[in-house]
C-alpha cells in the first residue's frame, strides 16, 4: 500500500502539536484537537480491520458536516478505501441507492442512522455506524475520493480522484486564497462536495488550518462564530450571502472575516455590488468542477463584468471549444492540469475526457485582462442554491409515485435562491394532493431538489412535431411562480 501524503503530514502535525485545536463547535462549546481527530479516525480504521476490508473497496459516508467526516477521510486515505462522501441531507433510499450503484462495502453514518437497502449496523465509534451492503462487492477503485457529480443521465457520476490530484489543487487553492496553517475558516459549504474538500478538508490535514464548523449554514449564528474565533475565510455560495444583503447581521460584519469567496453557482453582480455598499467587502468569484478542481478566481478588488470568475489558477490551462450559443470570441471551457481527474467510476467519457483534459459543459469567453467570464451552461443542471439538480433525476422520482403519468422539471428564477424547482405534471384522477407530492420526494430525494412549486396540467405541451414544447412549460411554470408569489 502506497504512502498517502495527507495522512503523513497529519501525523506530523499531530506528532509536534497534539493539543492543536483543528474544529470549533460553537453549537456544543466544543473543540477537536489534532490528537482527538487522530483518535476517532483510528477507531474507523480498527472497524475496518474488523470487517477484513480490503484495499480498494469503497467506503461510503454520509455524515455531514461533522468531525467524524473528516476523521473518515483519514482512515480511509490510510487503508487505501476510495471514500464515497454523499450529502448528509440525502434521502436514505437515495444514499441506499448510491452506494448499491457503486458498490459501496459499507456506508457510514451517524450513530444509530439506520439506511434502506444495507443490513447489519455496527458501530465504529461513539459518532459512526456502518451500514453493511448486502452483497460483497465485486469491483475495487483505484482513487483517493469518489466525488459525486450530476451526469447527463441525471444520475450523480462519481469521479476518480487520486490523492495527487486532490492535493495539488488545495495546495493551489491555499496560495491562491491566501490559506494559512493558522487562517481559521468558516466550514458552512458541504464537506461532502469538491469545493468543501478542496477548500476546508483537505487543507486542515495538510497543515492544520482550523475551521469553525455547525451540521448545517445557520446565517443567524455565523456572524457570531466567526468573531469568536476571529475567523478570516468565508467559502460559501451565493444565496448565503445574498441571504446577509436581506438580513444584515446584528452588529455588522465580523472585521476579521474579509476574505470572502463564492462558487457552485453564478454570482451576480448585483449581490456583489450590495454586499460591498453594505459591508465593505468584495465576494470574490471561484470557478470550478468535481473533474478539476479550482480552474479560476478572481483575486482583484475591481469591479468586474457579471460572470467574470478571473484568470486561470496556477498549473491550469485554459481553451475554448467552438460550441454553438457561445459569446463571441469564446466557447465551451476545456481544462487541463495535474489536479484534472482521469475518468468517472462508472466509465471513460471519450467525449468530456478529452485531449489530456476535461471538456466542462460551460460556455464562456475571455476579457481584455485574460480573466474568463462564464456565459451559461451547455446542460441542463438547474441551480439550487449553489447545488446543483439534474431535473431528469427528480422526474424519475416523481414518477415512482403512483398516479402520476408524466411529469417535467424545470428552473424558474429565484431572488434568494438563484432558481427553484418547478415540477409540471399529469396525473390520473383523483389528483395527489401537493402535501403527499413533497412526502413522496423527502424519501427518494435531497431536501434540496424537493420541487417547491408543483404545477397540475391536463397534458405536456407539446410543438407542431408532437415534441415537448420546452417554451411553453417555462412559461407555464413562471406563471404559476408569480400567481404563488
Amino acid at each position: 500500500m502506497r504512502t498517502s501524503v495527507i495522512v503523513e503530514s497529519f501525523r506530523r502535525l499531530q506528532r509536534d502539536t497534539p493539543g492543536r485545536r483543528l474544529i470549533y463547535l460553537p453549537a456544543t462549546e466544543s473543540t477537536v484537537n489534532a490528537e482527538q481527530l487522530a483518535l476517532l479516525a483510528s477507531e474507523i480504521v480498527k472497524g475496518f480491520e474488523k470487517m477484513r476490508l480490503p484495499p480498494g473497496s469503497v467506503v461510503g459516508a454520509a455524515l455531514g458536516n461533522r468531525p467524524s467526516a473528516i476523521a473518515a477521510f483519514l482512515a480511509c486515505a490510510e487503508r487505501g478505501h476510495p471514500l464515497l462522501p454523499i450529502d448528509g441531507s440525502t434521502a436514505a433510499a437515495e444514499v441506499a441507492a448510491i452506494g448499491a450503484r457503486l458498490q459501496a462495502a459499507v456506508i457510514l453514518v451517524p450513530t444509530a442512522t439506520q439506511y434502506l437497502g444495507y443490513g447489519l449496523s455496527r458501530t465504529l465509534s461513539p459518532e459512526v455506524t456502518a451500514a453493511i451492503a448486502d452483497q460483497p462487492p465485486q469491483t475495487t477503485f483505484d482513487a483517493c475520493v469518489m466525488k459525486l457529480t450530476s451526469g447527463s443521465t441525471g444520475l450523480p457520476r462519481a469521479t476518480l480522484t487520486s490523492e495527487e490530484a486532490l492535493v495539488t489543487d488545495s495546495r493551489t487553492l491555499i496560495d491562491a486564497m491566501g490559506i494559512g496553517a493558522d487562517t481559521v475558516q468558516v466550514a458552512a459549504i458541504p464537506l461532502s462536495h469538491a469545493y468543501g474538500f478542496g477548500n476546508l478538508l483537505v487543507p486542515m490535514l495538510l497543515q492544520g488550518t482550523p475551521v469553525v464548523m455547525r451540521e448545517a449554514f445557520v446565517p443567524q449564528r455565523l456572524p457570531e462564530d466567526a468573531r469568536q474565533v476571529n475567523a478570516r475565510i468565508f467559502p460559501g455560495v451565493p444565496f448565503m450571502f445574498e441571504h446577509f444583503n436581506v438580513n444584515p447581521p446584528d452588529g455588522g460584519w465580523p472585521h476579521t472575516l474579509e476574505q470572502l469567496i463564492s462558487a457552485g453557482a453564478r454570482l451576480e453582480r448585483r449581490v456583489v455590488d450590495r454586499f460591498r455598499t453594505a459591508f465593505g467587502r468584495k465576494i470574490r468569484s471561484f470557478y470550478g468542477t468535481s473533474e478539476t478542481g479550482g480552474i479560476c478566481f478572481d483575486q482583484s478588488d475591481a469591479v468586474v463584468e457579471e460572470g467574470t470568475v478571473g484568470p486561470a489558477l496556477r498549473g491550469m490551462t485554459l481553451t475554448l471549444r467552438p460550441h454553438e450559443g457561445a459569446p463571441g470570441g469564446g466557447g465551451r471551457v476545456h481544462v487541463r492540469g495535474r489536479a484534472v481527474i482521469s475518468g468517472y467510476a462508472e466509465a471513460l467519457d471519450a467525449e468530456t475526457f478529452a485531449d489530456g483534459g476535461f471538456l466542462t459543459g460551460d460556455l464562456g469567453a475571455f476579457d481584455d485582462a485574460g480573466r474568463l467570464v462564464l456565459a451559461g451552461r451547455v446542460s441542463p443542471f438547474i441551480n439550487i442554491a449553489g447545488r446543483k439538480v439534474q431535473p431528469s433525476e427528480v422526474e424519475r422520482a416523481l414518477r415512482l409515485r403512483q398516479g402520476i403519468a408524466d411529469v417535467r422539471v424545470v428552473g424558474v428564477a429565484d431572488d434568494r435562491r438563484g432558481e427553484q424547482l418547478v415540477a409540471l405534471l399529469v396525473s390520473d384522477e383523483p389528483r395527489p394532493s401537493v402535501l403527499s407530492l413533497r412526502q413522496h420526494c423527502a424519501v427518494h430525494l435531497a431536501a434540496y431538489k424537493i420541487p417547491r412549486t408543483f404545477v397540475f396540467l391536463d397534458q405536456l405541451p407539446l410543438t407542431p412535431r408532437g415534441k415537448i414544447d420546452h417554451q411553453a412549460l417555462a412559461d407555464a411554470a413562471r406563471e404559476s411562480v408569480g400567481r404563488a408569489d
